[in-house]
Formats: structure tokens, sequence, C-alpha cells
């Protein structure tokens, strides 16, 4: 995921501290919340400025699931005892989403249709269960 800090230059960064000023001047002078994003600023400025080699930044798991690829993977999940509904499907995806400034997710025709099969047209009724955010596939609206 691609972050931006207030359209701030990352080669100015470097510049800045090649100039001699240390991570938290440049914090101040740039108006940066946290140290860390300062440190990737940098890090992305000597990335562009080709003395590093470009690097994915990608999010690493330290679950024990095998790692998710290309496809999804598709796991059958028992319902809690006493219900007698079918076993219900869980798919995990490679897709993570953040809430947006104004409180939205965006969820698009590539992760709902192409990875996770539903249809144009479909209607979902959503619901918190637990830690989980439950997009649950209905017949139509009530």
């Amino acid at each position: 995921m691609q972050v931006e800090y207030k359209n701030i230059d990352a080669k100015l960064v470097v510049n800045e501290i090649r100039n001699g000023r240390s991570l938290e001047s440049v914090q101040k002078l740039f108006g940066i919340k946290f140290k860390s994003e300062v440190q990737d600023l940098y890090l992305r400025g000597l990335m562009e400025l080709g003395e590093i080699p470009q690097v994915a930044f990608e999010k690493k798991s330290t679950s024990k699931m095998p790692p998710l690829t290309q496809e999804p993977l598709v796991v059958r999940r028992r319902e809690k005892a006493g219900g007698n509904s079918p076993p219900s499907t869980l798919i995990k995806t490679t897709s993570f989403r953040t809430i947006g400034q104004s409180g939205s997710v965006t969820l698009n025709k590539a992760l709902l249709i192409d990875q996770l099969g539903f249809k144009v047209g479909d209607y979902f009724e959503i619901f918190r269960e637990d830690d989980r955010v439950v997009l649950k596939k209905v017949a139509a609206p009530a």
C-alpha cells in the first residue's frame, strides 16, 4: 500500500538528512506526525534517487496459516454447536482494506466478483461479528 504524507517530496527529506538534520528536526520541519514516517520517506527518497534498489513494502504474516497465493483460500467452517445450518464457507484473499479519512472502505469488482464470487445485483446485509465485518448475501433488502 502506498501512503502519501501530505504531498511531501521524499527527495527533500533525503537532502535535509544529508545536510545534517536529525530525524526529529525533519519531522518538525515538515509537520510529520511520527518518526517512522520520516524514516519511510527517507527510504523512498533513496529509492527514487537510485541509491538503493526499489523494494515493495508488503505486510508480513505471522500466522500459522499457509501463505496466501493469488487464488483465494477456501475453507469450510463448522457452525456453532446447536445450529442446523450447513457449514459456511470462509474465503481468504490477499486483499487488505483500510478505513479512509471519510470513514469509507472500498470494495471493488476485482474483490467482490472476481475473488469472492458474487454477482452484479447481489444484495448484502452488513453486520459486525466479534472483530469481523460480515457481508451476508440476502434475497432482497427488507
